[in-house]
């Protein structure tokens, strides 16, 4: 297996933008009901504050997510060639 088949689909990490994305354009809609005064500036900034912790939530367990994933591909390739190796060296000895 060569590195370039240890690379992550490119989908996951355009969903976490997208996921981040769509979590940041919620607080702008909450700014724009709250400056045409449709909901109060309290209520607006408590939920303004949720949804960043939503957001960084997610993002921080999804991209920790990811990367376990790389690092999980990136020992199976180099398993094999490590016991390849140390099979190469015991014949040797």
């Amino acid at each position: 297996m060569g590195w370039r088949n240890l690379k992550m689909k490119p989908v996951f990490y355009e969903r976490l933008f997208q996921l981040n994305r769509c979590l940041e354009q919620v607080c702008d809609i909450l700014d724009l009901y709250e400056l045409d005064g449709v909901i109060h500036p309290l209520y607006a900034g408590a939920r303004k504050r949720s949804i960043e912790d939503l957001r960084a939530d997610l993002s921080h367990i999804l991209t920790g997510m990811l990367h376990q994933r790389e690092l999980e591909a990136c020992v199976k390739a180099v398993r094999p060639k490590l016991e390849t190796q140390a099979g190469d060296d015991h014949t040797k000895a």
